[in-house]
């Protein structure tokens, strides 16, 4: 009886204080490949939320994909999250912010390249060190 109220009360400090939660979406989750664990990561630009996953492409990990979801709400906000966190991604994997966009952020509207459920696209190569 003891052991149960022990394990209960260590869940619940360890829900508190948020490790469990981080395990599927933060940054520090074991799944993560940089990409802001497992459902991406949430950024905030002029105050409508997106999630952006980012994905390795090469060998290296400098090169790079990032999904970010609802894009259709806002391009150029989506666009924006995105870039942000490929920077982040940049600059955690390779102490650096430098990228060489192959489908940047600032291209037209119109050249926008979204998935299938309607996220959009951003592809680059870190460049730093």
């Amino acid at each position: 009886m003891r052991i149960l109220g022990l394990g209960i009360a260590t869940t619940l400090a360890l829900s508190g204080c948020g490790t469990l939660g981080s395990l599927s979406s933060g940054a520090s989750s074991p799944f993560s490949g940089g990409g802001g664990g497992l459902r991406g990561s949430q950024s905030e630009i002029d105050g409508i939320r997106f999630r952006t996953r980012v994905s390795s492409v090469t060998a290296d990990d400098r090169g790079f994909t990032t999904l970010t979801r609802g894009a259709g709400r806002d391009l150029a906000a989506a666009a924006e999250a995105g870039r942000v966190e490929a920077v982040e991604y940049c600059i955690r994997r390779f102490g650096g912010s430098e990228i060489t966009w192959t489908l940047g952020p600032d291209r037209p509207a119109g050249e926008t390249p979204l998935d299938q459920a309607g996220a959009l696209i951003l592809a680059g190569t870190c460049i730093s060190r």
